[in-house]
C-alpha cells in the first residue's frame, strides 16, 4: 500500500513537473514562423513595434520560409510584420503576445489576406480586421490613388476624393463602435476604444468601459481611456497642464519652471519620421528666435537610451523631458495627442493658443509667423515673410 501511494505522488509529481514545464515554455518566448511565396530568398523581413515606432528584430526569407523568435517584455503588443520588394512596402499586422503564430500567404495576399493563426488574441484581432477589411481596401486603394497623382491633378480630385474618404470613415466608426459594444473581452476592443475616444461622448466611453474584465482594464491600452475618462483634456483656449520628468542632464523638471515667455511644446519619439525631418526646423528656430520662444520636447520613447541617442542625432539643445511612460504616459494623454509630432503653443498667460499634429518642411515657422510670435521681443522679423 505503501509503494502505490509513493508510486501516485511520484506520477503526480511529474504531471505537475510536465505542466508547469508547458506553461513556462509556452510563455517564455513567441515564435513566428511564416511560410511565404512570391519573395525571394534573402528578402529581409521586419519587427515593428507600433507603440515605441520601432524596428526590434528581422530575419531572412529562405526557401520559402521565414522564422522569428524573441520575447515581448509588455505583452501582446501590437506589431508590423514588414519587408520591402523593389519599391514597394509590403507589411501586414499582428497583435500578440509571447505565442507560437503562424504567417502563410503569397506576396500579393499582403497586408489584407494573409492567414495569421496561433493565439486567441491574434484570432479577436482577424476576427475584427476581418468586420472592417472590405472599407479598409477601400479606403487605402483611394490614398493610394491620390498620393500618385500630380500636385496639380491632386489639387483638383482633393475634395471628391476626401469626401469619399469620409463617407467610409463614418462606415468604419459604426462597424468598430458594434465591435467594442459586443466584445468586451478583448485586447482589440480596447485598443479601439482608446483610438475612439474622442468621436464618442464620455458617458458612452465610460459605458463601454465598465464592461470590460478586470484583465483588460489592467492593460496598458486600458491607460489611455482611463485617463480619458478622469481626467480633462486641454484644449486651444485652456490653461496647460503641468508636468515633470527628466531631462537629458538628468535633472528632474517641473514644465512650469522651465517654460518662457512664448513656449512651443513638442510631442516626439526617436523613430518617427516626420519628427526627425522637424528637427532641422526646430533646430533653426532655437538658434535664431530663443529670445521670442522657448522650446520644450516630450519624448514618447519607451527606452532612455533610444531617447538620449536621437537628442544628439537631432542636435537638441532645449530641454526634453522623458518620463519613461512611451505613448501611455499621462502626459501624452493629457495633451489629447494622437499622432506624432504634435505640436502645443503657449503664450505668456499660460493659454493654450494653437495645437496642431503632422509635419512639413516650414510648416512650424508659418503657424509662429501666423500668431506674430517670432521675434515678438526684439522685434526682429523673420526672414520667411
Amino acid at each position: 500500500m505503501k509503494i502505490f501511494k509513493k508510486l501516485v505522488l511520484l506520477f503526480s509529481l511529474a504531471i505537475c513537473l510536465i505542466g508547469c514545464d508547458n506553461k513556462e515554455n509556452k510563455e517564455d518566448k513567441f515564435v513566428i514562423s511564416g511560410q511565404v511565396t512570391g519573395f525571394p530568398n534573402g528578402t529581409k523581413f521586419y519587427l515593428r513595434n507600433l507603440a515605441t515606432n520601432s524596428t526590434f528584430d528581422s530575419t531572412i526569407v529562405k526557401n520559402n520560409t521565414f522564422k522569428f523568435e524573441g520575447v515581448l517584455e509588455s505583452p501582446p503588443e501590437q506589431i508590423w510584420l514588414n519587408t520591402t520588394v523593389g519599391e514597394k512596402f509590403i507589411y501586414t499586422n499582428l497583435l500578440m503576445g509571447n505565442d507560437r503564430i503562424s504567417v502563410k500567404g503569397d506576396i500579393s495576399d499582403f497586408p489584407w489576406n494573409v492567414d495569421i493563426a496561433g493565439s486567441k488574441t491574434q484570432e479577436d484581432f482577424n476576427y475584427a480586421r476581418s468586420i472592417t477589411k472590405k472599407y479598409d481596401i477601400e479606403r487605402d486603394s483611394l490614398v493610394q490613388d491620390f498620393l500618385k497623382l500630380s500636385p496639380e491633378k491632386r489639387l483638383i480630385v482633393r475634395d471628391s476624393v476626401w469626401k469619399k474618404i469620409g463617407k467610409i470613415d463614418s462606415i468604419l466608426q459604426v462597424l468598430r463602435i458594434d465591435y467594442i459594444k459586443s466584445h468586451p473581452d478583448t485586447y482589440t476592443s480596447i485598443i479601439e476604444l482608446g483610438y475612439l475616444k474622442n468621436e464618442l461622448p464620455k458617458d458612452t466611453i465610460q459605458k463601454f468601459f465598465d464592461s470590460y474584465n478586470t484583465e483588460i482594464k489592467q492593460s496598458k491600452y486600458a491607460i489611455i481611456v482611463e485617463i480619458y475618462l478622469r481626467e480633462n483634456i486641454v484644449k486651444v483656449g485652456d490653461k496647460f497642464y503641468d508636468f515633470e520628468g527628466i531631462n537629458q542632464k538628468e535633472e528632474q523638471l517641473l514644465f512650469s519652471n522651465i517654460r518662457g515667455e512664448y513656449t512651443l511644446l513638442d510631442f516626439t519619439a526617436a523613430y518617427c519620421g516626420p519628427c526627425i525631418k522637424a528637427a532641422d526646423e526646430l533646430v533653426e528656430i532655437s538658434k535664431m528666435y530663443s529670445d521670442s520662444l522657448k522650446i520644450v520636447s516630450f519624448s514618447q520613447d519607451p527606452k532612455k537610451d533610444v531617447w538620449l541617442k536621437s537628442l544628439e542625432r537631432d542636435k537638441v539643445t532645449w530641454n526634453s523631458i522623458w518620463d519613461g511612460k512611451g505613448r501611455y504616459s499621462e502626459i501624452s494623454i493629457k495633451y489629447g495627442v494622437r499622432g506624432i509630432p504634435t505640436f502645443v503653443l503657449i503664450n505668456p498667460d499660460g493659454i493654450i493658443i494653437d495645437k496642431w499634429t503632422g509635419y512639413n518642411a516650414g510648416s512650424i515657422i508659418k503657424k509662429l509667423e501666423k500668431h506674430k510670435i517670432l521675434g515678438f521681443r526684439t522685434g526682429v522679423e523673420s526672414d520667411k515673410n
